[in-house]
């Protein structure tokens, strides 16, 4: 169960507050004046390095705060493509505007019948049509300010086209007083937690954010949980222990989380008459009609075959220093454009068919819930999982038989690293009569974490 592990008196930390290891003092004491000395020279040595380095990089990419060209619209290839913006507000009140702090574009494929979602980091540095170079998340606000045609959702929308090529149809918003109340009213969402997270948590939603005393450290291991509205939020929006990285595929995660409840309690076909109250909960310019249009896919759409993609760092963004000294993600432009052609590119039938490699799961790590929480990753990762014995007798190591006696191509190097399982632990054991592509025994050596170890959100292919 999710603990909170906190000593008593329990206070949050105060902005600017500095922590030291028990004992450092704050100075630093060298044996002569020589050894000084060569000290600052190698400082100054490895300091040259880093900023001629860093000079050529920016030199062949363009210094991140000058303005850049638009980007071409992306094809859509004669495709019937609508792309909804996802928005999360970082306020409980919906008077104020506050910072855009969930970005997700969700496009809709009718053609292809195919559904995929992009998140964006908050911090991803980019041109704000007729303003500056800021972060994305800034985008919204100053479309308020001014009066941006269509208003913050019009500039943020503006804002994208210009720099990812994506043309934005509709968006859909909410801040966390709403995101609490949709979330409760389901009753809640099912998620699996794969990487344990710790963070501040208020003890209780009701008690005031500004008193240091309401807050304590909160631990989520990893595991399988019906989380509410305020747990949901706090899982959203965590980053102590994780990254802005990291949580965008909590973002996707969630909003899979809430669709597939709504699957569940056969909403969907109820549209007609909860939309007003929708209206309530979700900013939107999203006519009833709208809505109506996207029924027939959403109702028979499988949430594990949404696929889901971030932007990765150092690859599509990297760290930069802006000349205000903030933090911020500045796009290297050529990758960041080959990962919005993959997420915009829907696969064909003949890969969607081939691309739906099968995992019979047994359990025998001695703990049942990391079954359900393996299985939903693999779903994560394309593969059609099903457990078929969640509490096995305990094995230490995890093994995985190829029961396709190796036709599935890349397939099971994904899923050797998804898994962390060495090649000595993989046995080919061909079967004609198989009912699935792999069988894996989860043994009490598996790591459900390791988003920083495998592609995430690839879907894996056979080699056809």
């Amino acid at each position: 169960m999710a603990s909170a592990v906190c000593a008593s008196p329990c206070h949050a930390p105060l902005i600017g507050q500095q922590t030291y290891k028990k004992g450092y003092t704050g100075v630093r004491s060298y044996s002569n004046v020589g050894d000084l000395n060569m000290k600052n020279h190698i400082f100054l040595l490895v300091a040259v390095v880093f900023l001629i380095t860093g000079w050529q990089i920016t030199r062949a990419q363009g210094s991140p705060d000058q303005i850049p060209e638009a980007v071409p619209l992306l094809d859509e290839r004669g495709q019937d493509i609508i792309n909804i913006l996802l928005l999360g507000s970082d306020t409980f009140n919906s008077n104020n505007i506050g910072r855009t702090d969930m970005i997700v574009i969700l496009s809709i494929n009718h053609s292809a019948g195919t559904v995929s979602m992009l998140s964006l980091p908050r911090d991803l540095y980019v041109y704000i049509p007729d303003y500056r170079v800021y972060r994305i998340n800034s985008a919204y606000a100053r479309g308020v300010q001014i009066n941006h045609p269509g208003g913050g959702a019009g500039m943020l929308s503006d804002t994208i086209r210009y720099n990812l090529g994506i043309e934005i149809d509709h968006y859909a918003r909410v801040d966390f007083s709403r995101f609490r109340r949709i979330v409760n009213d389901l009753g809640g969402v099912d998620i699996s937690v794969d990487c344990e997270l710790e963070d501040w948590r208020l003890i209780s939603p009701e008690l005031d954010p500004n008193v240091e005393e309401n807050w304590e450290i909160f631990t989520l291991p990893a595991g399988v949980y019906r989380m509410d509205g305020d747990l949901a939020l706090w899982y959203a929006r965590s980053r102590r222990t994780t990254s802005d990285f990291d949580r965008g595929r909590r973002h996707m995660a969630l909003l899979r989380a809430i669709y597939r409840r709504i699957q569940s309690l056969n909403l969907i076909q109820q549209v007609a008459d909860v939309y007003p109250q929708l209206l309530e909960l979700v900013e939107t310019d999203l006519t009833l009609d709208d809505v109506l249009s996207l029924i027939p896919m959403a109702s028979s759409l499988d949430p594990t075959r949404i696929a889901s993609y971030t932007l990765r760092p150092n690859v599509e963004v990297r760290s930069w220093l802006s000349p205000e000294g903030s933090s911020v993600l500045a796009p290297n432009r050529e990758a960041l454009r080959a990962r919005l052609e993959q997420f915009y590119t829907p696969p064909t039938a003949q890969q969607t068919r081939s691309q739906r490699v099968t995992v019979e799961i047994i359990n025998a790590t001695g703990v049942r819930e990391m079954a359900q929480v393996a299985a939903d990753r693999l779903a994560w990762d394309g593969y059609l999982p099903r457990i078929i014995d969640a509490q096995a007798p305990y094995l230490r190591q995890t093994i995985i038989y190829d029961l396709s006696g190796q036709t599935r191509g890349n397939s099971l190097e994904l899923l050797r690293t998804i898994l962390r399982v060495d090649s000595a632990q993989v046995f080919t054991q061909p079967d004609p009569n198989r009912t699935a592509d792999y069988r894996v025994i989860l043994g009490g050596s598996y790591r459900t974490c390791n988003y920083n170890t495998a592609t995430a959100m690839q879907p894996p292919t056979d080699g056809g």
